[in-house]
């Protein structure tokens, strides 16, 4: 089992205990305490909210999500091709579908300012979730001058050619150990990754079903660098090699 196969294990796991144990203090221990904002409201109301089903339907979501999140987490763990990303997302639209119906149960008083403000909470989570996909998955331009190497976009690295050690090209990407600060998504990882020895922490920029791979070192640093039309990876290599070799 690989370092980053157990590190998603841990992670999730407790993840899934946090989750589990308060679905099941609310659930079946029937502590709405634990419900937010449910303490701060009047005795009288809280009693209204029970009757009317509130603390119950918000169980009910509890449970319902950590179903859907624990079998995402099962197909990360069997690294089912974009079961761990479907899960996920998923449980993102029971959990904030679910709390903007949940308002129904709400008091007559308080529902319409509470319905609206977990729509606008709602869809600028999505804009923001969908923003980040959107640039995660854009391929940094690659730039090759008489004197530079120039990835632009984000987590872009501009780096002196007479200073490149070495370039080659991998047929298989090295076990990735750990997400540093990067993005990482469907097979595609971008930014600062720590990957198997002797590699260790780098940049990748790439998608992991698509060989080969740049690999280009600089001292401690490198950069791995593909493209999903395997043509446009030979082109960049022989593009860069040509003008490394002409110094």
């Amino acid at each position: 089992m690989s370092k980053s196969t157990i590190i998603f294990i841990i992670t999730m796991g407790f993840t899934l205990i946090i989750h589990g144990g308060l679905t099941y203090l609310v659930v079946k221990l029937k502590n709405y305490s634990l419900i937010n904002g449910f303490n701060n409201r009047p005795l009288e109301e809280q009693e209204q909210l029970i009757k009317n089903g509130y603390p119950q339907a918000i169980g009910k979501l509890l449970l319902y999500t950590f179903y859907i999140l624990f079998v995402s987490v099962i197909l990360g763990i069997f690294q089912v091709p974009y079961g761990f990303e479907i899960g996920l997302a998923v449980f993102l639209i029971v959990l904030l579908g679910g709390i903007i119906y949940i308002q129904k149960y709400d008091l007559p008083s308080k529902r319409k300012k509470t319905t609206l403000w977990t729509v606008i909470f709602s869809v600028i989570t999505f804009l923001f979730i969908g923003l980040t996909l959107l640039i995660g998955f854009q391929d940094n331009k690659v730039e090759i001058t008489d004197n530079e190497l120039i990835i632009s976009g984000n987590y872009g690295e501009n780096w002196k050619l007479a200073e490149i050690e070495e370039i080659a090209l991998l047929d298989a990407l090295p076990e990735v150990e750990m997400r540093t600060n990067g993005f990482a998504a469907a097979g595609r990882l971008k930014g600062n990754f720590r990957l198997e020895e002797p590699y260790g922490r780098g940049k990748l920029f790439v998608y992991k079903n698509y060989a080969p791979f740049l690999y280009i070192k600089n001292g401690e640093s490198y950069i791995i660098i593909n493209r999903k039309d395997p043509q446009e990876t030979l082109t960049l290599y022989n593009e860069l090699s040509n003008v490394i070799n002409s110094y």
